[in-house]
Parts: C-alpha cells; structure tokens; sequence
C-alpha cells in the first residue's frame, strides 16, 4: 500500500522530471556516443546507487523512530531544539539587510 502510494506521488511530481530534465544533460558528452545511451547509462547508475544508499536510510531512520519512541522526552527536546533552531532562522531573516 504505502509503496504503490509512494510511487504514483513519485509518477505525479513534477519536480523529478524538471530536475532530471535540468541536470542531467549536463552530463552528456556529445562525442562519446549516442545521447541516448549516455541518458540510460545515467539514468541506471542512479537507480543503482539509488537502490544500494536509500535502504540504508531507511534502515537507519527506523532505527531513530524506535529509539525515539522508547524516549519520548528526547523526542520532546529534539522537536522544541528543532523549533528554536526554525524561530531562529526565521529571525535572521527577518532582520537581514540586503
């Protein structure tokens, strides 16, 4: 369930096209072979790097949940640090001159 929604949001997001759109002919060398197989080479490398890295992640942040879960006042402090760290930002911001 959650990955069939995860790839159909991935399908409908505009972002993943306009970014591989922008980035990855700058990857292309025009004398080193057809376009098209230097974009399906690119294109495989990054599922494959993709594949062997974001489990990883995942892996990880399951891990972090669990943890936080056992420790709900680390979580509380972590989200009310995160929040100051936000404010603080914002105020920057807010006070810069150009």
């Amino acid at each position: 369930m959650t990955f069939g929604q995860g790839f159909i949001i991935t399908l409908l997001n505009p972002k993943v096209a306009f970014f591989f759109l922008s980035f990855l002919p700058l990857f292309i060398v025009p004398d080193a072979g057809p376009v098209s197989m230097q974009l399906a080479l690119h294109g495989v490398l990054l599922i494959v790097v993709a594949a062997l890295v974001e489990p990883l992640w995942v892996l990880g942040g399951e891990r972090l949940t669990a943890g936080l879960r056992q420790r709900p006042r680390l979580a509380l402090w972590l989200n009310r640090g995160m929040g100051a760290v936000v404010i603080a930002l914002g105020a920057r911001l807010a006070f810069e001159r150009k």
